[in-house]
């Protein structure tokens, strides 16, 4: 029927313009032509406007249609072809139009004819952008879907209801999402086993980033005093829960005050301060994570958990060791190990918390509360280590 309309107004006008016989003949064809793509074209948009709604909902959620073979013709394909069939159209019929100029005095239906023209200038453009807006849908669509991805939004998948390119690029854009989404969960159990700051640095830098650096650093020991009879003589549900009830006092007051949990010791934690990353001020941050901590454990266990902690300041060897696939990042030097005796000797003065005379030296700000231990000989070493306590709350 479209293709009849457009072939009548066709011959109509070129015999008003007094075409010849066989252009009449031309612009019937050109009339069909037109009438039966416009026809088309309708039909499928009023088609995607009536289903596209049906199709996302039975595929919502799904994987469906992300493999699907992609057999018809290219989206791009046909965009190209429309635009170049409306072109030509729109050439013809400008140069019908045209013609008919001189013979605006000899009829009066030519103004008739002039006025349908302004017209459809003016109906044409709305009428194509109704007519292409549902295939522009997907397009929206995976606009819509990309920003909600930057957004950090991995949840939402596109439908996959076409078999042309869009429907191909739907489902690309979905495998990716599903990508994005499981390096955002590998990335979080990652940081569950490993420190968030030592996660982010190896993610963005590569494994070969701690291949071995001297660092300037403040090293803490912490230990929980008489655990071995605990351990022996509650369940070991019991011991495992007690550890894990000090660690999450640890951990946080730790990493907030930007540090790193190196390792845990069975029932004790090494923490660092200015490794793997630079920190300003680490032997302030360590004195202030070890206040907090030993407030916070005076609190929740009132008395029935003890903790000794042991402090020191410097140089160290920050790197990744080991082989045959199993890597740990560690701290090598005689600042660890003088941590390490320091935190024994809490046992002895029947402190929290003991500094040495460096981590002192090192502080920006010197709380007035220090207690003076004096000198002691540490178990391995020939010198003497001066020492200076917090006060036990």
């Amino acid at each position: 029927v479209c293709g009849v309309c457009g072939a009548v107004l066709a011959v109509v006008a070129g015999e008003l313009a007094g075409a010849s016989g066989s252009r009449l003949v031309q612009y019937a064809l050109l009339g069909v032509a037109v009438g039966a793509g416009s026809h088309l074209i309708g039909v499928h948009s009023v088609a995607e406007i009536a289903m596209r709604p049906v199709r996302v909902t039975l595929v919502e959620g799904t994987a469906i249609g992300d493999s699907l073979p992609r057999s018809r013709p290219r989206f791009a394909a046909w965009s190209n072809l429309a635009i170049l069939a409306v072109a030509f159209a729109f050439s013809i019929a400008t140069a019908m139009v045209t013609a008919t100029f001189e013979q605006l005095g000899r009829s009066p239906a030519m103004w008739v004819l002039i006025a349908s023209g302004l017209t459809l200038a003016i109906g044409v453009p709305i009428t194509v952008g109704s007519v292409f807006a549902p295939s522009l849908a997907p397009i929206r669509d995976l606009a819509a879907a990309t920003k909600r991805v930057a957004a950090g939004n991995y949840t939402q998948r596109l439908p996959v209801v076409q078999d042309d390119d869009l429907g191909a690029l739907a489902a690309s854009f979905n495998r990716m999402q599903a990508g994005l989404a499981e390096r955002q969960r590998l990335q979080a159990a990652f940081g569950t086993y490993v420190d968030p700051a030592l996660a982010a640095r190896l993610l963005e830098q590569g494994d070969d980033v701690f291949t071995g650096e001297r660092r300037q650093v403040t090293v803490m020991f912490i230990d929980i005093r008489d655990f071995t009879p605990f351990a022996e003589a509650h369940s070991a549900e019991d011991a495992v829960a007690r550890l894990n009830a000090l660690f999450e006092i640890v951990v946080p007051a730790v990493v907030d005050a930007g540090g790193h949990v190196n390792k845990f010791l069975g029932d004790g934690a090494l923490a660092v301060f200015g490794a793997p990353n630079d920190l300003t001020g680490h032997a302030d941050a360590a004195m202030r994570a070890a206040e907090l901590i030993q407030r916070l454990v005076a609190r929740r266990f009132q008395g029935a958990l003890r903790i000794g902690i042991g402090i020191n300041t410097g140089t160290v060897i920050a790197g990744t060791i080991g082989g045959g696939g199993k890597l740990e990042f560690t701290l090598i030097g005689d600042t660890v190990n003088v941590a390490a005796r320091v935190e024994q000797l809490t046992k002895v003065t029947g402190d929290a918390v003991l500094l040495t005379a460096q981590s002192v030296d090192a502080l920006g700000f010197r709380p007035p509360g220090l207690i003076d231990r004096g000198s002691h000989a540490l178990k391995g070493k020939s010198a003497v280590v001066h020492l200076y306590a917090l006060p036990n709350d």
